[in-house]
């Protein structure tokens, strides 16, 4: 479950332990970083992303693509941050460098977040965050899309929106309208993103509209996402030929190495 508890929740005695074994790893420098972080309030809440983020400092790669994307970017940082995960070094090196050239980039810097995934299933991801944030139902638990379908390691873009017209159509007539740099997510990856997205922007995506996924349920319907109102992110499900004013569709841009 998510740790809501804030550092002057720690006891007194660990409180001394970590900052005696902070003080020892700065030697010499110890004295002009702590008077620093008194005097220097920006200079303290960098300290502090720094250490929340695990340690962690972004490559060239993503900070070029986090100046492209501004607010449409998610970083390595923000998942270790957000979802309290450890990477490896290999997972670090994996998600090093962007797929995604800077054109495409550019051109989807209003439409689609940009964001790292990491290996959880939507049960997972529910586990991970306050449980609010998710809307209260069971159903899904035992399906295969929510308690085996994991995210990837891997950078993904994905629509911040349901695709534009792709309201009152069937699933069939949602699809046609994708260009073929485009394919449907799964639900993992749209929860993953629109959960990571609030956590750092405190902005709910999809808040009033449901989009469809490409996962089906054992009963061969539409896993459909979204509606996150107060009351939570929904999951629920449609046949593919329903047709509804709320109802769009999901999109993610494909891997330069898959579109055609």
């Amino acid at each position: 479950m998510p740790n809501d508890k804030t550092a002057f929740d720690v006891s007194l005695g660990k409180a001394t332990s970590g900052f005696t074994k902070l003080l020892r790893e700065l030697g010499s420098d110890g004295k002009q970083v702590i008077e620093k972080l008194d005097d220097d309030p920006a200079y303290a809440r960098r300290i502090a992303r720094f250490m929340q983020s695990g340690g962690y400092s972004p490559s060239t790669d993503q900070k070029r693509a986090r100046a492209i994307m501004g607010k449409n970017y998610l970083g390595v940082e923000d998942v270790i941050k957000h979802l309290g995960v450890t990477l490896t070094d290999d997972e670090l090196l994996a998600l090093r460098d962007i797929p995604f050239p800077e054109s495409v980039l550019i051109e989807c810097k209003d439409t689609h977040v940009l964001f790292p995934g990491y290996p959880m299933t939507h049960l997972e991801i529910r586990a991970k965050v306050p449980r609010k944030l998710f809307y209260s139902q069971d159903w899904y638990n035992n399906q295969k899309f929510a308690a085996e379908e994991k995210v990837g390691l891997r950078w993904y873009l994905i629509r911040k929106d349901i695709v534009k017209h792709s309201t009152n159509k069937t699933y069939q007539e949602q699809t046609a309208l994708l260009p073929n740099t485009e394919e449907v997510p799964r639900e993992c990856e749209v929860a993953f993103m629109v959960m990571l997205y609030f956590l750092d922007y405190q902005k709910r995506l999809f808040e009033r509209v449901y989009a469809r996924c490409v996962d089906l349920t054992s009963g061969g319907d539409r896993v459909v996402v979204g509606r996150f109102d107060s009351l939570g992110l929904n999951v629920y499900f449609w046949a593919d030929g329903y047709r509804s004013g709320s109802l769009g569709l999901a999109a993610s841009r494909k891997l330069p190495s898959l579109a055609s």
